[in-house]
């Protein structure tokens, strides 16, 4: 971590810090008397690629971006200690915008061209971060599949929901806060944390942490940024049926399995056997068609005030909530 200001405090991260983390990113720190700080951000060679990621490929051969330089509340997120205790607070503030007229279609490789706030898309974000979570599931053996909002975007247009706040995949096997699992994350700048479920967000060691990074947003509270949630399944009934986190109902394993395949933004993921069954039970017959919403952007002050379903659900609460008007407040969509 490296600092600003002429006098500076040299400590031990031995020492003060926790060995929370398996893969540390520095082994040094200074803390300034000024109060502003950077964290050390990954090293992009250190970075593992597939032949066909074609993102890393591309930021791999870009100048290496400066740190995010943190100032008053915000230089808590030079230090990763006790970071899974600390849950959303640890994520990296990030904003963008959500309107579909603006953001229909967006991914990740757009986040290469640095965009600023006004013109960043929550859903590149999100983007990013499925196709990391899902490539480190499938590394690991957990055999990620897409659910819930995320498949919902890939069936209706092969796309992020561009309103929606996070990711949802769901897999099978164990997680544990110093596994595998966190260790790849670890690595690419992402913290995985325990929030009723396992969930997954951009951390401020990223590489692209410094354009993500919006200091006039508070320290991150739930749900309020860009995230993954993560959904244990498993057999249940002498494997009858499968169980996931969240779903409304077992799904009978000839629904699931063997996985079937969608396009989300031009790349193939594994889903559940019949999609269509899946999506059915959560979300209605009606599924495809988007339900009307009221505009909303990344600029809460200059429209009216919306009620999506994370102001309106529960740490534990359900994916298919319905409002008492029976509009489904995962899958809205905005008015023409």
């Amino acid at each position: 971590m490296t600092t600003s200001g002429n006098s500076v405090l040299h400590i031990d991260l031995a020492k003060a810090t926790s060995t929370d983390n398996a893969v540390p990113k520095s082994t040094t720190t200074t803390v300034s008397t000024d109060s502003d700080c950077s964290p050390d951000t990954v090293d992009l060679k250190s970075i593992e690629l597939s032949a066909n990621n074609r993102f890393y490929a591309m930021l791999q051969t870009m100048e290496v971006l400066p740190s995010p330089v943190f100032q008053g509340d915000h230089t808590e997120l030079c230090s990763d200690h006790n970071r899974r205790d600390r849950g959303y607070r640890y994520c990296l503030p990030i904003s963008g915008r959500k309107a579909s007229n603006f953001c229909a279609g967006t991914d990740r490789m757009e986040l290469l061209a640095h965009p600023t706030t006004a013109n960043r898309c929550y859903a590149s974000v999100l983007h990013m971060l499925l196709t990391d979570v899902y490539d480190e599931l499938q590394a690991t053996g957990s055999d990620p599949i897409l659910t819930f909002g995320t498949l919902l975007g890939a069936i209706r247009n092969g796309s992020m929901i561009p309103f929606t706040e996070d990711v949802d995949i769901a897999y099978s096997g164990t997680i544990t806060g110093n596994g595998a699992l966190n260790d790849a994350l670890w690595k690419k700048g992402y913290h995985l944390f325990d929030y009723g479920i396992w969930r997954v967000c951009v951390d401020p060691t990223h590489p692209l942490a410094s354009v993500l990074y919006d200091p006039e947003a508070p320290i991150v509270q739930e749900y309020e940024v860009p995230y993954v949630d993560l959904y244990k399944m498993n057999t249940q009934n002498g494997g009858k049926f499968w169980k996931m986190q969240e779903a409304k109902e077992w799904i009978p394993t000839d629904r699931v399995e063997p996985f079937s395949q969608v396009t989300l933004n031009g790349l193939s993921f594994d889903t559940l056997h019949d999609p269509n069954y899946f999506l059915t039970q959560e979300y209605g017959s009606d599924y495809l068609k988007p339900k009307p919403r009221k505009p909303e952007d990344a600029f809460p002050d200059e429209i009216e005030e919306v009620e999506t379903r994370r102001s309106r659900r529960l740490v534990h609460g359900s994916k298919g909530f319905r409002s008492d008007d029976n509009i489904l407040l995962e899958d809205q969509e905005e008015a023409p």
